[in-house]
């Protein structure tokens, strides 16, 4: 179990109720956090967690729960990274490892936690719930009558599908993650859309926590605006490959020219190897740090934000809610969101016009709401509801008031 920074206690108090003048304070008891996350490393769940523990007065104790037989032996030493990236080529191959786990370690899993909050003295337990193997031992966790705190960020049938579980096991894992928000005390979840799913499916209240950013940090916008040259910039990870191929063809079509305004592509990343369309039109700046991403994203007009459209991918479209959302509106960008009707992100644009959402992979389609994007991106309404944005939804404020409510 790893803890505290150098092991050292972190004393929380508050004043009890009825205190006299003097101040008579109780102590909060420890939290455990159990979550699959590795802090050390840089990935968004990690620097979310980072944040929030950073942020928080509270004594909170990190326990991780890693992937079961994906970090010890052939899967964690030398070969690992092959071994792992070929284990998900292999049908049902995840599915029979965590059978396993139900098998042979989840009742050791669930003793080893429960002692460690009676060892802490945690009376709560904060989890992530982003592997099934996590999900597994807090429903049971659950079913001992702990008190728990379900933090979801992507729901569960997304990793899921990431890890190509047999359809039993997927509905298995649905039920048992169903039954822990039902026994949790708080849960967070990442959108509205979100919320109203689970308030639907499993008649539970939840409320919204997303990874703050500190908007007083905003990057300096250019100083100068070039209104017969649109620059528009992706940055990050491309998954959705079809909806960048649709874009990038409907952009050829008119020559990367549009009402005599010429646009410009940057792509910051890596870029995928297979499925996804080069084009002399797109400037393929390559990986960056986050320092030289966004002063490069400050230098931009527009962030292109696309979602799938496949049926298979709905549920995730429908509830995610997409990081660099955040990177954009911290840089000043207006955003091309390219997804279905559905998402997260559209329901959000239909309380503040920050861009502009595209529900259609016809290049007509596109190159319509490319227009409508410029006709609207330097006016006040579009400015201010960006600000808004960044205000209501993304504020580091924001989340530790909402993270403090979690965890009382």
């Amino acid at each position: 179990m790893s803890g505290r920074p150098g092991g050292q206690e972190k004393e929380h108090t508050e004043q009890a109720p009825g205190g006299d003048e003097a101040g008579d304070t109780v102590r909060r008891p420890p939290i455990l956090l159990l979550t699959p996350v590795d802090l050390d490393t840089n990935g968004i769940g990690a620097l979310f967690l980072r944040e929030l523990l950073s942020s928080s007065p509270l004594d909170i104790v990190v326990q991780r729960e890693p992937q079961y037989l994906m970090e010890n032996g052939v899967m964690g030493g030398r070969f690992g990274s092959l071994a792992r990236a070929t284990s998900n080529r292999v049908p049902f191959f995840h599915a029979l490892r965590l059978r396993l786990f139900g098998i042979f370690s989840l009742d050791r899993r669930v003793a080893a936690v429960s002692a460690a909050a009676d060892a802490l003295g945690a009376k709560t337990i904060w989890i992530t719930a982003s592997s099934p193997e996590v999900i597994l031992v807090a429903e049971r966790l659950a079913a001992m009558g702990r008190d728990l705190r379900v933090m979801v960020w992507d729901d569960p049938s997304y990793s899921a599908y990431n890890l190509g579980l047999d359809p039993s096991f997927q509905h298995e894992l649905m039920e048992r993650f169903g039954v822990l928000l039902k026994k949790a005390r708080r849960i967070s979840v990442i959108g509205r859309n979100m919320q109203e799913m689970y308030a639907a499916k499993y008649g539970v209240c939840s409320n919204i926590i997303r990874h703050g950013i500190d908007i007083k940090n905003i990057y300096s916008r250019k100083s100068s605006v070039n209104k017969n040259e649109i620059n528009i910039v992706f940055a990050g990870s491309l998954y959705s490959k079809m909806e960048w191929n649709c874009f990038i063809s409907a952009l050829e079509s008119v020559g990367f020219k549009l009402d005599n305004i010429k646009i410009k592509v940057s792509f910051i990343g890596d870029f995928p190897v297979t499925g996804a369309r080069r084009s002399t039109g797109v400037n393929f700046l390559g990986r960056k740090s986050f320092q030289e991403a966004m002063s490069i994203l400050s230098e931009m007009d527009i962030g292109y934000l696309p979602y799938w459209f496949d049926s298979s991918h709905e549920t995730v479209a429908r509830t995610s809610f997409p990081s660099k959302l955040s990177a954009y509106a911290i840089a000043g960008l207006a955003v091309f969101h390219h997804a279905p009707a559905y998402t997260e992100v559209t329901t959000l644009m239909q309380r503040l016009p920050f861009g502009v959402a595209c529900p259609s992979l016809e290049g007509s389609d596109i190159i319509d709401c490319v227009r409508e994007l410029i006709d609207m991106l330097f006016t006040d309404k579009c400015i201010q509801a960006r600000q808004d944005l960044l205000d209501k939804e993304i504020d580091k404020d924001v989340m530790n008031y909402r993270f403090s409510f979690f965890l009382s």
